[in-house]
């Protein structure tokens, strides 16, 4: 009778830690982050500025990518998409502090101020909060 009562008590509560790991699955939040980039201002002195981006979620990331379709000589070297209408757009979309209009984003991707690395930070980082996934332990700390 103890055994009966034991495997009953062990099926409620694996069926209960299911419902819990599912609603915590349910419940997660877009991922989010906060970075710093470094430039120097119009006095040549270096300035810390904070940046966070918010993921944009599955579906939107898709529809972003199929709006910026590469052109013919890209798509023949390989691309999924035209760099230089995506990345402003995805820029935009994730920035949250500060906020960037896509027109913003594109102001700052077509400035001749700005390096390809310098670009290629903010990029990366709407790329990667876009695309890492959940299974590896403390990646948002860095």
């Amino acid at each position: 009778m103890t055994t009966a009562k034991t495997a009953e008590a062990r099926q409620k509560q694996s069926e209960a830690d299911k419902k819990s790991t599912l609603d915590l699955l349910k419940s997660k939040r877009r991922r989010e982050a906060t970075f710093s980039v470094y430039i120097t201002d119009e006095d040549g002195e270096p300035q810390e500025l904070k940046l966070t981006f918010q993921s944009i979620g599955l579906r939107e990331y898709d529809k972003l990518v199929s709006k910026h379709p590469p052109t013919t000589e890209q798509r023949a070297e390989g691309a999924t998409f035209n760099l230089d209408t995506f990345a402003p757009a995805l820029i935009s979309a994730c920035s949250v502090e500060p906020a960037m209009t896509y027109k913003d984003a594109l102001e700052l991707w077509e400035s001749p101020d700005w390096s390809r690395g310098d670009l290629m930070v903010l990029f990366s980082r709407a790329v990667d909060l876009n695309n890492r996934g959940m299974d590896i332990p403390f990646s948002d700390v860095g």
